[in-house]
């Protein structure tokens, strides 16, 4: 069975360790590959000081684990809010993140679609030019600084399957970027995610894994919820996909004993952690 490599978000520590603490204990728990959450106080670009930002790539390397992603969640940024200004912070913010990716060698940038009024949200059609913009915008910046933007399915967005994703990045006309394509969110948009990723194979540059209910979005543990994993890892062979998957397993309840038991449950269908 080909091993299906897998790493781990930080999205469980937000609150509880620094983005470089927790990739060490990311790593304890073994996980040597880590995708970053750049949220504050977990990480900010701004808030590094000259030494920060020359040391911690340096002691991760030393330890031999590595940052493999970077994820902008959108509470506080929005790419097609309705105000121009917003917009644009959202802009400035994702070229600081691209500049630290850069330094940092870390050689992936998530980048989701923005938030819409769940009630009352404006027409699809402006929202998905402004996206566009916002892709034509940051690409040659990413580019520039050895990063790969990779645009993510979310079920709250305007964008939320497969199919609107490839649309949006057709529209763009940017080769340089790529998809995120995550199992779960895929689910709950009523996707069936081995489609979505046969849709997206040649984009494909990063899988999301996490479980949820029946009846509610969450991104819990795998192994108690309804995502099937087995034909998942059956098509990531089938299409030949050789890069990582992520945990994004979010939880303040036991967040090491998530992690662990869902690489134990997915390590039955040849998903193998580098540190485990």
């Amino acid at each position: 069975m080909t091993r299906l490599p897998l790493g781990a978000s930080t999205f469980s520590y937000i609150y509880t360790h620094s983005a470089f603490d927790a990739v060490m204990h990311l790593a304890d728990l073994g996980f040597n590959d880590a995708e970053v959450v750049i949220f504050p106080p977990h990480l900010w670009p701004t808030e590094l000081d000259a030494g920060e930002r020359r040391d911690i790539p340096r002691r991760l390397a030393d330890r031999g684990v590595a940052m493999r992603s970077f994820c902008f969640p959108f509470d506080d940024n929005n790419l097609n809010s309705l105000l121009p200004e917003m917009r644009s912070l959202t802009l400035d913010m994702y070229r600081r993140i691209i500049d630290l990716a850069g330094e940092w060698g870390v050689p992936n940038l998530l980048l989701l679609p923005g938030k819409m009024h769940p009630f009352f949200p404006p027409p699809f059609e402006p929202m998905l030019e402004w996206l566009v913009g916002a892709i034509r915008e940051l690409a040659p910046h990413a580019k520039a600084a050895g990063v790969k933007l990779l645009l993510e399915n979310v079920p709250s967005t305007f964008l939320p399957t497969s199919q609107h994703l490839m649309m949006a990045l057709d529209k763009a006309g940017e080769d340089s970027v790529g998809i995120n394509l995550d199992v779960c969110n895929a689910v709950s948009a009523g996707e069936d995610p081995c489609q979505a990723l046969r849709r997206v194979k040649d984009r494909l540059g990063l899988v999301h894994l996490a479980d949820r209910g029946p009846e509610h979005h969450e991104k819990q543990p795998i192994g108690g919820g309804i995502v099937d994993f087995e034909p998942v890892a059956e098509t990531l062979r089938d299409i030949g996909y050789q890069g990582y998957s992520m945990l994004e397993v979010v939880t303040l309840d036991d967040p090491d004993g998530g992690l662990k038991e869902s690489c134990r449950v997915l390590s039955q269908w040849g998903w193998e952690a580098a540190g485990g």
